[in-house]
């Protein structure tokens, strides 16, 4: 029996995927789960397993190239199918093909599905190179004609983080050149992550019409907080506390008060979440940006929820998530304020209808009301900003939403929440 893998559908947003990586080539035997290859989508880059156990017969599309969900992308014969003659690969329409394959070197009719990690790169011919491989060169200071003249042993030749670590071991010191006359520009492809990254902004800016407000927080009881249970927790449940578990928290019960901020519009219809999909924005270090997913995070207690954006913060930096880790959020926090930012105008994130900018908590001076008259005080503050779709959240209800944040990090009785 011959097994048909398609382009899996990685969100309900996601309508195409990007091959990154071929794991396995044509004749190769396979168990069911065995990583298959690696995608790249604008949500996530991830793992696809296997949905059989048995030899790979086709690969029918070269990497870098993107795909159509429910298009046919490779064949496993599970019951002793041989590998058929290799035809060329499907080439993409040249308005769908990444920008990447144009400069990535061709394939012969018949190489995809043969052993193209071993194949090898002449120096000086055009490669597709990772932002990770890109930002350890340009940290190592190796100019493009000494990167494009280190083979690599990545598929179709293409040089992978191992290659440069162990071509840096042996590389000779440079002799110190005289400074040149004129700096020369560098130029490189965004990755597929980046572009996607790229057109989903784009079309949200297209999409929703932006409105900001910023309300600032006295976070001091929040940090007295965690400084004095951070250990204990860590020691007691395994879970890290953080300021942002702590807002997560804060903000869930305010969508509780506030229910239009967890919707999303369908046409002139109103779709209101019953459940809220908590989306928190997370760094990577390859310079792309990932929204892991904590599923019905308002039914998780302080403890758990902590757990949980810890885990998938993680995971998300390894590149382990599943696809449906990064998918299906109805509401969004994103921090530039671990970068020192006091605040940040975030992109909403499609389809939600809000998001909310975490900035950095600062210690200042504020003016505070006292028995003896207003009187000057060092407290820790920081300032939140909401962006919201002016379409269905007017400025009034986005405020008072914004308000309630805050009143709920002020107020809360942190101790009794960590128990329950």
């Amino acid at each position: 029996m011959i097994v048909e893998v398609v382009m899996p559908k990685l969100g309900e947003s996601i309508m195409e995927g990007t091959i990154l990586e071929w794991r396995v080539a044509a004749g190769d035997p396979i168990k069911v789960d065995d990583t298959l290859l690696e995608i790249s989508t604008d949500k996530v880059d991830s793992e696809i397993p296997s949905p059989a156990t048995g030899t790979v017969l086709e690969l029918l599309f070269e990497p870098q190239q993107t795909v159509d969900i429910g298009v046919v992308i490779a064949r496993i014969g599970t019951e002793g199918e041989a590998p058929v003659k290799q035809a060329p690969p499907r080439k993409t329409a040249p308005q769908e093909a990444a920008p990447a394959a144009a400069s990535a070197a061709p394939l012969r009719p018949g190489l995809v599905g043969t052993a193209l990690g071993k194949l090898p790169t002449a120096p000086g011919t055009a490669r597709f190179y990772s932002p990770l491989v890109r930002s350890m060169a340009r940290r190592e200071g190796l100019s493009q004609a000494e990167l494009a003249g280190i083979s690599g042993t990545g598929v179709n030749g293409r040089l992978t983080k191992a290659d440069l670590l162990a071509y840096l071991e042996t590389r000779p010191q440079a002799v110190p050149a005289p400074a040149p006359s004129g700096l020369v520009d560098e130029v490189y492809t965004l990755s597929p992550m980046r572009r996607k990254i790229a057109a989903h902004m784009r079309r949200s800016l297209d999409t929703s019409a932006h409105v900001y407000t910023i309300s600032e927080c006295d976070m001091t009881p929040v940090v007295a907080f965690v400084e004095r249970h951070r250990e204990p927790l860590l020691n007691l449940e395994g879970a890290k506390l953080t300021y942002t578990s702590l807002i997560a928290y804060a903000t869930l019960k305010a969508i509780g008060d506030y229910p239009l901020i967890n919707a999303a519009l369908d046409g002139d219809n109103v779709v209101v979440r019953r459940d809220i999909q908590l989306g928190i924005a997370v760094a990577l270090p390859d310079d792309g940006l990932i929204v892991p997913v904590v599923h019905q995070a308002d039914g998780l207690s302080l403890v758990e929820l902590t757990r949980s954006i810890a885990d998938l913060a993680q995971r998300a930096r390894k590149a382990q998530l599943q696809p449906d880790e990064a998918a299906g959020s109805t509401f969004t926090i994103t921090n530039p304020g671990v970068y020192g930012s006091l605040m940040g105008l975030p992109i909403i994130n499609q389809p939600n209808v809000a998001i909310l900018a975490v900035g950095a908590v600062k210690k200042r001076p504020v003016v505070r009301e006292t028995e003896a008259g207003d009187g000057i005080v060092i407290r820790s503050m920081m300032l939140l900003s909401l962006g919201h779709d002016h379409r269905l959240i007017d400025g009034a209800y986005g405020a008072q939403f914004l308000e309630r944040i805050v009143h709920y990090l002020q107020t809360i009785d942190w101790a009794q929440a960590l128990k329950t």
